[in-house]
């Protein structure tokens, strides 16, 4: 047995790490490699703006599970080999605006190598100040003066994720400071990720510049992207999975990015060592992936039984289901309507509601699909329950 057939499991269920082999992801990939080949470009003088412009911010857009965070890791370990930094802004459930910006501010004032010698007095102090702050104290209602600092010594990656829970406010400061910065030339990239629900979150935002963002949507992955995000964690420890067991884990997987962490963690706990995966080993953990599946089911299940909106959520699945050819939103949100007594904004404002809960999904050509495919007959099943 080899050192690579009994290294630690390879495949990540829920942590945001970025997985062993992040498959299928290469055009968003290119997309965020541009940005942060633009903010390491050539600058007009010493601790000067870029000679070139900055990019554009970035927003990453998806149902839950579907690889956001581990997209925003991954572009976290790229800057690595750069000559640049990265800050993260996490939502903090627990936490206050002030509490979270406070800490966020703290974390930017954080600059490797600062030379007191070569930073404006006022901005110095303010650095320092940031630093020292201590929850409880008063918080600190600006950052450009810390941003500007830090950018004149390295570029910087700026990555917001679960961006559609942040405060309005302080959201809305981050993006407005940011749009000064980047237009005046300094080396900021911006990247925001969140559900469907974040498109509508920034709208309540006053920065104008977001409605120039490069959006990223992401869902499911494509068979191919499937089979490699699950077998070559496998071959990279020297085990072969044959042909027949990896079509088995790719078909309990919807294509889904967590459900095949769920299929290649489950295999590879089970192998306990061995150089092949087979059908049969597969075929032992089916179980122990069907209950991870129905918890992330039920999940997402309770999010809308919660917010009641079983009963229209009931009527966009039937829809979906029914319709000879893909609807588009607004035949979806028609057919929601169709006798409740709902108006056009509120059929809207429900309609939002079971996409960011992660019962449909647009493609590209704004067809309306289910973000997860097996989910449709869970909610089915469940809602009859609901009913009986």
């Amino acid at each position: 047995m080899t050192e690579e057939q009994t290294a630690g499991n390879p495949f990540y269920t829920g942590s945001g790490s970025v997985p062993d082999h992040l498959a299928g992801r290469e055009p968003e990939q290119a997309l965020i490699k541009r940005s942060l080949a633009a903010i390491c470009g050539e600058r007009e003088r010493d601790y000067g703006p870029l000679r070139g412009r900055p990019p554009p911010p970035l927003t990453i857009v998806g149902p839950r599970g579907v690889g956001k965070t581990a997209l925003l890791a991954w572009a976290e370990k790229e800057i690595e080999s750069l000559d640049a930094d990265v800050v993260s802004l996490a939502y903090l459930p627990n936490a206050t605006s002030e509490d979270v910006f406070s800490a966020f501010l703290r974390e930017l004032a954080d600059i490797p190598g600062l030379d007191p010698l070569k930073v404006a007095t006022q901005a110095y102090q303010y650095v320092q100040k940031a630093l020292q702050w201590q929850t409880g104290q008063p918080p600190l209602q600006d950052f450009k003066e810390i941003m500007a600092t830090r950018l004149q010594f390295r570029p910087l990656l700026l990555l917001m994720d679960e961006v559609m829970h942040y405060d309005s406010k302080m959201l809305s400061r981050v993006l407005q400071q940011s749009q000064m910065l980047s237009r005046a030339g300094w080396p900021l990239a911006l990247v925001l990720a969140g559900t469907p629900a974040l498109s509508m979150h920034l709208q309540k935002v006053d920065a104008t510049f977001i409605d120039r963002t490069e959006d990223i949507h992401i869902n499911a992955l494509d068979p191919d992207a499937t089979r490699a995000a699950l077998s070559k964690p496998f071959a990279n420890r020297g085990v072969k999975v044959s042909d027949e067991a990896l079509e088995l884990m790719v078909s309990w997987t919807d294509n889904y990015p967590f459900f095949t962490q769920i299929v290649g963690s489950e295999v590879w706990e089970a192998k306990k060592g061995a150089a092949k995966v087979d059908v049969a080993l597969v075929q032992s953990v089916e179980q122990a992936v069907q209950v991870k599946r129905n918890r992330f089911y039920g999940k997402i299940f309770e999010r809308i039984s919660t917010s009641f909106l079983l009963e229209h959520g009931m009527k966009a699945v039937a829809a979906i289901e029914a319709a000879p050819e893909p609807l588009v939103p607004e035949q979806v949100r028609e057919r929601m309507a169709e006798g409740t007594g709902l108006d056009a904004e509120e059929v809207i404002n429900v309609y939002n509601k079971l996409q960011d809960a992660g019962l449909f999904w647009h493609t590209g050509d704004r067809n309306v699909i289910a973000a997860i495919t097996s989910f449709f007959n869970y909610f089915k099943t469940e809602y009859k329950r609901t009913r009986s």
